[in-house]
């Protein structure tokens, strides 16, 4: 049985909103992909316009709905802008999920990104029935490394042809945390 999380549904931390994608986000998502490099350790290619975001958050929310994917938007509580995004998607094995973020490039460094992965990871073990979470990053990011390590994963392997970018392969590390460490983390 998949979860039934509400459309409406909001997690706070202590300086951010996450809460379901909506089409006022489109702009700062499109103003992220500008930046130089923020797409490189992703998989997918940044849009040439901002209307090749609307079929992205259709499917989004679509996923959300299903029970498949949670992608939260990571917004400043008074302004509502966008800081970033973090989801969770349920893989094909059993109370296996896994997560991937980023932070527009205009907030990274600042903390928001740990402060959304605790919440995101304490929603996948106490409402999704998570019993391990996992997560991979581009062998260079080093920042995403340190945010999934201040979160309590560990490195479970390298991964040499995680996927392929510009027609090149990029090096992958992935990592995860089990429900009992998690939980001996956070007791």
């Amino acid at each position: 049985m998949q979860p039934v999380i509400p459309l409406d549904f909001t997690m706070a931390t202590a300086r951010c909103l996450l809460r379901c994608p909506c089409a006022a986000d489109l702009p700062q998502v499109f103003s992220a992909t500008r930046c130089a490099g923020f797409n490189d350790g992703m998989q997918w290619e940044p849009p040439t316009t901002i209307e090749e975001l609307d079929e992205p958050l259709r499917v989004q929310i679509l996923e959300w709905a299903a029970g498949k994917t949670f992608s939260f938007t990571i917004a400043d509580p008074d302004s509502d802008l966008l800081l970033g995004r973090i989801g969770i998607r349920k893989t094909d094995r059993q109370a296996v999920w896994n997560l991937g973020f980023w932070t527009h490039p205009e907030y990274q460094g600042q903390g928001y990104m740990t402060e959304s992965l605790i919440a995101i990871m304490t929603f996948g073990f106490e409402s999704l029935g998570a019993n391990r979470i996992e997560a991979s990053y581009a062998l260079w990011n080093k920042a995403s490394r340190r945010v999934l390590e201040k979160g309590g994963l560990k490195f479970v392997r390298y991964i040499p042809h995680a996927f392929q970018k510009k027609r090149y392969w990029v090096e992958a590390n992935k990592m995860e945390i089990t429900k009992p460490e998690w939980l001996t983390l956070n007791s």
